[in-house]
This record gives C-alpha cells, structure tokens and sequence, in this order.
C-alpha cells in the first residue's frame, strides 16, 4: 500500500482541500439492508429516546473535496455537510433514505459514518454514478488497469491524435484542437471565421477573452456575436507539449499534417466493431439549442475523432476481465461527459465546465480523450485512496420517489433528500448524453419538474412532490425527521414545495441556509441564477399542518429584516469581485435566502426573489441616504 501522504502511483500527494472525516465503524452481527424488518428504534445521542429540535445553527461544508470532483453532476450537496445532519439525526447502524439522490452524496456521507443508505433516483445515469461513488475500490488497483488500458491504446492515440512538433519536428500527441464557427456578416452577407476577428489575447490568460462585439473583416460593420447565422465549424489551433521547457503547452495553426489527418479521420469515421449510441435527442427545453445546430444524435455531439476514441475506450472497458474494475473504467469514462463533446466551450486558461444545458458554443474545444480519461482516472483514485475503509451498506436503485415499493413502512430513521428545483434544471433531459451509452432511459411520467414540453407546471410539480413526501411519511419511523435541501427564484415555486411538505404530512419545523463556501459568477450576476440553498427540517407528524395563508407584502417583514441584517453587518452582504471588473454590489441572494429561512421555519408564506430584491433594494437605499458610514447604493 502506498504511504498515506503518496498517490497510488508514488507520487506526492496534495494537501486535500476537505475537512477530516470521522470514522464510525459498523455495528457487528447486523444483517444488510433489513428493511422490512420493523420496531427495532435505536435512541438517539441527543435525547436518548428520540430528537425533539430541528438540527441547530447553520452549515458550511466546501465542494473542493476529493469525492466531489471525481464524478460531475448536475448539482451535488458536499457529503460533509450531509453527514453532519445524518449524526445528529441517527444512530450508527441507522438506515437513511435519499429518494431523489442524484449522484449519491448522501450514501458517502452515511456511510462514512456507518450508517446504511438507502439510494434511489428515477434517471438510470444517477443511479449509475450513485452506485459507483458508494463502492470504492483499491485505489493501487484500480489505476494498474487504468494504465494497462492506456497502454493499449498508445497506437490508437497516435493514429488519431498525433502533430507534429513545430520545433524539433517530432511527432508528439496533441492535447486539443480548438474549432471555431463561420459566420455570415448580416450587412454584407459574407462569411467569416469568428476565432479570427473576436479574439482577443492579452499577456495573462486571464485577462484573454472571446469578445461579444467586433468589426466584419469585409465591410466593417460592428456586429454582436449572439444572432450571427452560423455556416460550418473549422479547426484552428493545435495544443501540444513536446520540446517546450517547464509546464506551458505549445500552440500553433494547424499544419498541412493536421489537415491531411482529420480527412482521413472524418473519411474513415468509426470502424466496424465498437459499438456507440445513436439515440436521437428528445424535444425539450434543453435540445431544442444542439438540434437548432444540427446536432440531432446523440453520436453528432462528437467530433469523429472523440466518437471513435470514446466508442474504442467505452467497449475495452465493457468487456474488461476483471466487471468490478470494469464498472469503474466505464464510471471514468461517464465522468468525462460534455467535456469531450462539442458543447465543451473553448477557454484561453485551460478545461471546459459541464453545464446544466447543451450550450453549443461559437468556438469550441476538441480534447484529447485519451488524456482526459487519464486526467479524470487520476482524480478518482484520490476519492478512492481517501474514502475510509468501512464495509458499506448502500443499496441503489432506480426506481420512482412516488412509489418506495422495495421499503416497508416505518422502517428507515431519517430522509436527507436534494429533489429537483422547479424548473431550474432538466435532469431527464440532461441525462440522455450519459443514459445513451448506458442504453435506458429515465421514464419522465414521475419526474418532479416544471416543463412545458412535459405539459408540467407548477400544480402538477406540486402533486408529483407529495406523492414522493407520502411515500418518505410511509416508510419513515415514526416521529422521525426529513430534511429537504431546497431554492429557486419563485416564489410560486416555494409556495408549492411547502403545500407538498404539508400534505406529504410534514411540519416544516426548523430552516437555515446551507453556505457551500464558493458561490458562482452566474449566481450573483444572473436574473435567472439559483442562488443559496436553503435547508428545511421536516418532522412527520400525525396530522397534516395547515397551508401557508398568503399575506400582503406589507405584512412579510422585509424592511424590518433587510434593516437588522444589514446594520447589524454590511460585509456579509456583500459581493467582491476578485477576477473581473465589477464594482461591489449587495447580495440579495443571501438577504432572501435568509429571510427564507426565517418565513419558512414559521411555515409562512413565500414570495420570488425579484419580489424582494425591489423592496429590499428600497430599504438600502434609505439607508445609505440616512447613514454616516459608507453604504453601497
């Protein structure tokens, strides 16, 4: 085994940005998953019988974490802060249930601490990630097979992803290829490649951008990226590292090497033999951008090259000797997921995001596959080499939250769950890249979601929410707690997550925000951005609580609250940006998520963030007027 301080390959290994985990070991003599075993209520630390107050004081918990980065999703709760609701609410040897678990934060979290988990999800690519996320294997062993698969793939790799090098004129493998759009100028209606004239490179990376606005080459005219009528994508960049002393990468326009090779690839396409989805995209809120482009098939949203590559990888992995680290290299495989498409958005500093739409961008960047699986095996055996050496009990499935039917009644001790916000993100829609290669799809008729296209609104988002709360009551022991990690921008949204609280037969009896420490750009400078997810403590109850009564916006307390908070510490409310040019500005999103907090705890009635943000704006600006210390205007 490798020292604790060194990676399964020997190398030093960094500093890990998360917090130190508590082992708890495993009650012996227990058998697996009893679920339908009833009547056995182990006491609580807290009481000694049972947990009588909602989970106290507020949670902070970073995402820079070893098992958050080493499989992508849509959105993630860090397991550290799950578990520290999971310890307050359970006993070791508890069973937790996540009924909406996504990549399956909350199993790591429970058995972490030697709980057992209960995972489900209605999209087969969560239930997928959730699976192998809860099952670390050796780390040592896991990256020999990782090796031993790129080192057949050392001929493969050069065939497709070879350049030469502009110095030393030795062929070496590129690490990625940038592609940029032509568009069509709409003044004088001649095409030109946009990398060309929107391009703008300063000394530092950081300061390099994509410009929005720029002159037609042609005619001169000044247009604005977002419209333009775009022809055919065109490589023009190469970046490689050969020759070139210290870590920068080598760039270059592409050669008459370079062309020569992406014909003979394009003309080639895939061999015959391995095999690749080509699963047609589903009308939706997010394909209609990929089908506008003309990306129709789940296989268009490659370049031949990468299709080739994944398709190569994707069937040595399937048919591995060894199905446990099989199921790990097709995990690996899974997590590269839009950063090997061409909705992976070229960046001057390096990477590319996933994101939460099939964004197709304007110029694009094409990596090497090869190195991206080895770059992203490497991250995941830094999960598997931390994850603590416990014999879990995590059962994951994929099934519906409306219909729990593999749990028998009263027989789990605590639900942590993250449901879908609304409409702020379409998992079913999200999830087709992966569940394509997966070959089964999510059955959209119980997806909790506001969707137009799914002839979903926010009624019918509210009843598919009680029925999976209904389902939670059933199964939960009794006088047991659910605690449901929530936001949106609606308050008509809000309003219909408390009405299924309520009828699921819960009493929403304690709120705080949940700081997960590094907040994006979009979201505070986004109108239609998340913001701060808010937790809600929800104790079943023997009767259904009444519904919040809408009140006039007078009587919600907003001047009163944005008045205490902000006198009492105007830092904390504001936003400070350090890597662009924005003056500061004040943190609505944090004043409405707090104030949240405080109506919902009282089971009150909620309003939108553009609703509070008019009055709160108001109220601060009286104060500035007023004050005689500087205030934000």
């Amino acid at each position: 085994m490798a020292p604790r301080n060194k990676h399964p390959d020997g190398q030093p290994k960094p500093t890990p940005p998360c917090a130190a985990r508590t082992n708890y070991p495993h009650q012996e003599g227990e058998s697996p998953f009893a679920l339908r075993e009833e009547g056995r209520t182990a006491p609580t630390a807290q009481t000694g019988g049972r947990v009588e107050r909602p989970f106290p004081g507020g949670i902070r918990a970073g995402k820079n974490t070893y098992v958050y980065d080493a499989h992508t999703y849509h959105t993630k709760v860090p397991p550290q802060g799950i578990a520290k609701f999971i310890e307050y609410y359970t006993n070791p040897g508890g069973t937790v249930l996540d009924p909406f678990c996504g990549s399956g934060m909350t199993g790591v979290a429970a058995g972490d601490l030697g709980r057992k988990a209960v995972l489900s999800d209605l999209s087969p690519a969560a239930t997928f990630i959730a699976r192998h996320l809860n099952t670390p294997v050796d780390a040592q062993a896991y990256m020999r097979e990782v090796r031993r698969l790129l080192v057949r793939a050392e001929t493969l790799e050069a065939q497709l992803y070879n350049t030469p090098c502009r110095n030393c004129g030795l062929l070496t493998p590129m690490l990625y290829m940038v592609w940029s759009y032509g568009v069509i100028c709409p003044r004088c209606n001649r095409e030109f490649v946009l990398w060309d004239v929107a391009r703008d490179e300063k000394p530092s990376i950081r300061e390099s951008k994509i410009v929005s606005e720029f002159a037609c080459p042609h005619c001169g005219t000044r247009v604005k990226k977002r419209g333009l009528e775009r022809t055919r994508r065109y490589p023009v960049q190469v970046g490689y590292k050969c020759c070139a002393r210290g870590l920068k990468e080598q760039t270059a326009q592409l050669c008459e090497f370079d062309h020569r090779l992406l014909a003979q690839i394009e003309a080639g396409g895939v061999p015959k033999g391995p095999w690749y989805p080509k699963d047609s995209f589903p009308e939706g809120i997010n394909t209609r951008q990929p089908v506008a482009a003309g990306i129709k098939r789940v296989d268009q949203a490659y370049t031949p090259r990468a299709l080739y590559t994944m398709a190569w990888l994707w069937d040595q992995a399937r048919h591995w000797a060894d199905p446990e680290i099989g199921g790990k290299l097709l995990f690996t495989l899974t997590s590269l997921y839009q950063r090997v498409t061409v909705f992976s958005e070229f960046r001057f500093w390096g990477g590319s995001g996933n994101i939460a739409n099939y964004n197709v961008p304007f110029i694009s960047n094409e990596q090497n596959v090869f190195r991206a699986f080895a770059r992203k095996a490497n991250t995941i055996s830094w999960y598997f080499q931390s994850a603590p050496k416990l014999r879990r009990e995590v059962d994951v499935r994929t099934a519906s939250a409306c219909r729990l039917e593999h749990l028998a009644d009263k027989s789990v001790d605590y639900v942590f769950t993250d449901p879908p916000f609304g409409g702020n993100i379409n998992y079913s829609e999200m999830n087709f890249l992966w569940e394509s290669w997966l070959e089964e799809h999510t059955d959209t008729r119980d997806e909790a979601i506001v969707n137009a296209v799914q002839a979903k609104g926010v009624n019918e988002y509210r009843l598919l929410l009680t029925g999976a709360f209904r389902e939670c009551r059933r199964v939960l022991k009794d006088d047991a707690w659910m605690t449901v990690i929530f936001h949106n921008s609606s308050g008509e949204v809000w309003n219909a997550l408390q009405a299924a609280i309520s009828e699921g037969g819960f009493a929403v009896q304690g709120a705080q925000t949940f700081d997960k420490e590094h907040g994006t750009f979009k979201q505070f400078v986004s109108e239609n951005a998340v913001g701060y997810d808010l937790v809600l403590h929800c104790r079943k109850v023997a009767q259904q609580p009444a519904s919040p009564k809408l009140r006039d916006t007078d009587d919600l307390g907003i001047a009163g609250f944005v008045r205490e908070r902000v006198s009492r510490g105007p830092e904390r409310y504001r936003v400070h940006y350090l890597h662009v040019a924005r003056t500061d500005e004040w943190d609505f999103r944090k004043l409405h998520a707090e104030w949240l907090a405080e109506r919902l705890a009282e089971n009150g009635a909620a309003i939108g963030f553009d609703e509070f943000r008019r009055h709160a704006k108001s109220v601060v600006a009286t104060m500035a007027v007023k004050s005689t210390q500087p205030l934000l205007l």
